[in-house]
């Protein structure tokens, strides 16, 4: 019999799969089934988390769990965009960069900017700046003027949040370092498709690429998270 925590993570992929099935089949039924599926990820995955660290209280802990909140929060948020309006936008989008300003906070508390990787290799954060500024020349033209700060200020924050995964280089286990980098990458280029699906131009199978990176994403910090924990 598989115990809690497999239990927890199977449904997660089950659900995940699910979810990205009825994205990519576009009809009625599935459409439902992926409005009902969708709310379902992040609070499984939290407890999951909850389960497997509970033995590690922290604020590194707190701080994940309301990271996966504040994910969920912006989950259903955007659901709502089409059938409330646009300001469902931008309130997933705040979501969203709470969701990030508080996985930035966490990796931060475990290893300070000063005491980290970036500041003995300053050097790296250069090519982040490059993508950064040649994503917002490449994008914001076609972003209505009311929304290009915070498309600018949300860009700047998971740029923030992915150095802060690179931070943890040789300041904590190779596998942990690894996983959370992997998974904050993946995160922001699914915001990234995001982003350019709404206001460049219609990407073919952007649900499931947004969600594939997404959900891929949310899971490897997690699995990172509970790894440095347990080192």
């Amino acid at each position: 019999m598989p115990n809690k925590n497999t239990t927890l993570l199977l449904l997660y992929l089950l659900v995940s799969l699910i979810n990205l099935w009825a994205g990519y089949s576009h009809n009625a039924y599935a459409n439902t089934i992926a409005f009902y599926s969708k709310p379902l990820l992040m609070p499984i995955l939290a407890l999951w988390f909850y389960f497997q660290t509970k033995n590690y209280p922290s604020s590194f802990r707190q701080l994940i769990l309301f990271a996966l909140f504040f994910s969920w929060g912006g989950d259903t948020l955007l659901m709502f965009v089409e059938s409330k309006g646009e300001h469902f936008f931008l309130f997933g989008l705040v979501s969203f960069l709470l969701t990030h300003v508080l996985y930035t906070t966490a990796f931060f508390k475990t290893v300070s900017w000063k005491n980290g990787f970036l500041w003995k290799n300053k050097w790296i954060i250069i090519p982040f700046l490059i993508f950064f500024l040649a994503f917002q020349n490449y994008l914001l033209p076609d972003v209505e003027k009311a929304m290009q700060i915070p498309v600018a200020v949300y860009s700047s924050v998971i740029i923030i949040m992915v150095l802060a995964a690179l931070n943890w280089n040789t300041f904590v286990g190779k596998k942990a370092f690894q996983i959370v980098f992997l998974g904050a990458l993946l995160f922001m280029f699914s915001d990234s498709i995001i982003a350019l699906n709404k206001f460049k131009s219609t990407i073919p199978h952007a649900h499931i690429w947004i969600m594939s990176l997404y959900l891929m994403g949310q899971y490897l910090i997690v699995r990172g998270g509970i790894e440095m924990m347990q080192e």
